[in-house]
């Protein structure tokens, strides 16, 4: 070991020149040492009492023998040039794209298909289908009665299962599953396009309100896919998961029994003009009246009638007699407007008088 190098010896910081000045090292030990640990190059020339440091890229360090007598001398070979990092990522190109944007845990991207169209949503864990179909996708083919899975009015079909929109969970359903809603039953234009329980329920009146009647349907449809010539408990056994609260049941399974019958191939016959509901759709609205000057006058029965339900069957005769151009009132009088020109105040009071209902 040569001399002033062995563990004794001072660190290269204590080495002072011959005029007293304190020479500093190009490293010390303890920069070589961080140096080295932060994968430092060490270029090191032992030469009396100097380390020479140079930081940069790990490479292997190669020590030479420099000549007989003369000390060591690490060696590291040329530093490579930028090209080499990137070849590695025209090698590797999927590392260079961008991360894919991540979801909170509680939310899923699914895609749901309703009514055989394919619909890519973005879902918390915790929202029912209804709420999608309502909020995210601006739908309205599904009523929300109770929230709670009690009245089916939400009813909508899953791969031809009756099922509570405001219950299932749309996360759960973007694996493939057929939602139908009532806007998917219907095949075509008019009345004949619609679905025969659709076209059912309007043919004979199975509706009221109206806010149940897209549950039934749909409730019906699923029964009898499954059963197409149902009994009258059969339907309520089908139906148990529905409440209409108008109390249309008779008409309801009306309803169904001529949509089965309908499906069957059978000719029906609704129990409502369905004809005139065709018509009345097509046919376009009639041009308003020409004003006719009148005179109008108010009357008070000598007698109140006893609900507002007679005043209808009372005035409708009277709007048909010649002279007669409008009757409205209430259980306590009546306004009339005649045409003066064909009748005048004593006729109008005849007229009243001989319809049951004299006024003062």
């Amino acid at each position: 070991m040569p001399e002033g190098t062995g563990p004794d010896s001072p660190e290269p910081s204590d080495v002072e020149s011959g005029s007293g000045e304190q020479i500093r090292p190009l490293a010390t030990r303890r920069d070589f040492l961080v140096g080295a640990g932060v994968g430092a190059v060490v270029v090191g020339v032992v030469a009396g009492g100097g380390i020479a440091v140079t930081r940069g890229n790990t490479q292997p360090v190669t020590a030479v023998q420099t000549g007989p007598g003369q000390p060591a001398v690490a060696v590291a070979p040329a530093p490579q040039t930028q090209a080499q990092p990137q070849a590695t990522a025209q090698a590797q190109p999927g590392a260079a794209l961008p991360a894919p944007k991540l979801l909170p845990p509680s939310m899923r991207t699914v895609t749901l298909n309703i009514d055989s169209v394919p619909r890519e949503v973005t879902v918390d864990v915790r929202e029912s289908l209804w709420e999608t179909m309502t909020r995210s996708l601006n739908m309205s083919a599904a009523n929300l009665g109770c929230d709670r899975a009690q009245c089916g009015a939400c009813t909508v079909l899953v791969d031809g299962r009756a099922v509570n929109g405001c219950t299932v969970l749309s996360a759960r359903l973007g694996r493939g599953q057929q939602i139908t809603t009532v806007a998917g039953l219907a095949k075509g234009p008019g009345v004949e396009g619609l679905h025969p329980v659709q076209r059912a329920f309007w043919g004979d009146g199975g509706f009221q309100c109206g806010i149940c009647t897209r549950g039934f349907i749909m409730s019906s449809v699923a029964l009898l896919n499954s059963n197409p010539s149902p009994t009258d408990d059969q339907i309520a056994e089908g139906l148990a998961g529905n409440i209409c609260r108008c109390g249309e049941y008779t008409k309801i399974f009306q309803s169904v029994k001529t949509a089965a019958a309908d499906m069957r191939g059978e000719q029906v016959q609704y129990t409502a003009n369905l004809a005139a509901f065709t018509a009345a759709a097509v046919q376009p609205a009639a041009a308003p009246a020409a004003s006719v000057p009148g005179t109008s006058k108010d009357f008070v029965f000598v007698t109140p009638l006893a609900t507002i339900e007679e005043f209808e069957p009372f005035a409708a005769p009277l709007r048909q007699k010649p002279g007669i151009l409008d009757v409205q009132g209430s259980v306590q009088d009546v306004t009339v407007k005649w045409d003066p020109s064909k009748t005048d105040e004593a006729g109008v009071r005849k007229l009243l008088a001989d319809a049951g209902h004299p006024v003062k």
